[in-house]
């Protein structure tokens, strides 16, 4: 099959599935990653391996997008009044998962390589399956205030630490590159990400104030999203960096930022559709059966630390028990990242790398069905989750 005819039916099966699924009160999200599990090689194989990499791109720049957007929550004067907070349950959720899964790998028998790398995967919480929740429910309050500002620390603070472990891992099982050339090599991967980003952000908010017209200013943001996107691949550096960077610097800068925002919320849902497919799509079912007890024990203590670490250090800051009770509930997709970073270790660590997959992609197949409606529940319970809408629909 074609790619653009394999675009087009991602689409229309994404719409088609984004209504069927509210009929049973479950999120558009799950809608869109059951049917590409069903149209995809694991399945109906009507999208096939080579139309998913020929259509890689596209996920790319969807994951980009869907940064930019979390980006545009770090604003200064929030973090001001959340900051604290939101680092502090940031760092006790995902180094909770971090520490439970690798120790229960080292009980079980796993080499002390892949226990960090699978305990650094688990730290990560999906952005982009969060958001579409949040986005479809239109959910507001300061369960998803924290929700949104927690997102964008955990994907950072993921990147960080993955970047740091695996210097360590390459110095100690690797090739002994030395401490200094490790040292700059996570340096530049953190601050040529951050800096190409910031400067994008820059000369976007100066072109916008410039722009009057909806269609230019949506022309404007998907063109430094994707500008951004093949700079950061060009320079080696981290593109979710890079693009989370432009929407902060945007959210920070003088000039108005609601309509270059609103804009790129009014265009970006066909992309946003197509990329929940194509991860449905990518999902690998026949590794299910083989989860074995390392995967059962990957899901349990990840959902153990993430749950039980926001609550913990909620516990012990002036927080409300609605936020303690149900912050740590929206913390459990986990999809596009940590598969990213799964190729990341299969490259860099190929004698650790199927090792690691095959706990990972089992795990991410259970999170990525169980953490949509987890977080739309904790949403519901909250009061904060409206009567649902149709995100591809636009409306």
């Amino acid at each position: 099959m074609n790619e653009i005819f394999s675009v087009g039916l991602i689409l229309l099966v994404a719409l088609a599935a984004g209504h069927l699924v509210q009929y049973v009160r479950l999120p558009e999200v799950t809608g869109y990653l059951f049917v590409g599990v069903v149209i995809g090689p694991s399945a109906a194989d009507i999208i096939t391996r080579e139309n998913l990499e020929a259509l890689e791109l596209l996920s790319e720049v969807a994951l980009g997008l869907i940064l930019f957007s979390i980006g545009t929550i770090v604003d200064v004067r929030t973090f001001r009044r959340i900051g604290r907070m939101v680092a502090s349950v940031t760092a006790a959720e995902a180094f909770g998962a971090c520490v439970l899964v690798a120790g229960v790998m080292l009980l079980l028998g796993a080499p002390l390589a892949v226990a960090l790398l699978l305990g650094v995967v688990a730290m990560e919480t999906a952005p982009a399956t969060t958001l579409m929740v949040v986005r479809e429910y239109d959910a507001r309050g300061p369960l998803t205030d924290t929700l949104l500002a927690l997102l964008a620390f955990n994907n950072v603070l993921v990147l960080i630490t993955f970047s740091v472990v695996a210097a360590v891992l390459t110095f100690v099982v690797g090739d002994r590159i030395s401490p200094y050339a490790s040292l700059h090599a996570l340096l530049w991967s953190t601050l040529a990400s951050v800096a190409l980003g910031a400067l994008v952000g820059l000369a976007l908010d100066l072109w916008s104030s410039r722009v009057s017209e909806s269609g230019e200013t949506a022309i404007l943001a998907i063109g430094a999203v994707l500008l951004t996107v093949g700079a950061a691949r060009a320079l080696g550096v981290s593109p979710l960096l890079a693009t989370l960077a432009v929407g902060a610097t945007i959210a920070n800068t003088a000039g108005p930022t609601e309509p270059l925002v609103g804009e790129l919320r009014r265009s970006d849902p066909p992309v946003f559709a197509a990329f929940f497919v194509l991860a449905g799509a990518e999902l690998p079912l026949a590794m299910l059966p083989q989860i074995g007890v390392a995967g059962l024990a990957y899901v349990a203590m990840r959902s153990v630390g993430k749950v039980s670490g926001a609550f913990v250090a909620l516990r012990s800051l002036p927080t409300s028990p609605l936020l303690q009770r149900h912050l740590g509930w929206c913390l459990l997709s986990s999809s596009s990242l940590a598969i990213g970073l799964t190729i990341q270790i299969r490259s860099q660590f190929p004698q650790f790398g199927d090792q690691v997959a095959a706990v990972v992609l089992a795990a991410v197949i259970v999170f990525e069905i169980a953490g949509p409606i987890l977080a739309r529940t904790a949403l519901v319970r909250a009061g904060e989750a409206s009567t649902p809408r149709t995100i591809v629909g636009g409306q």
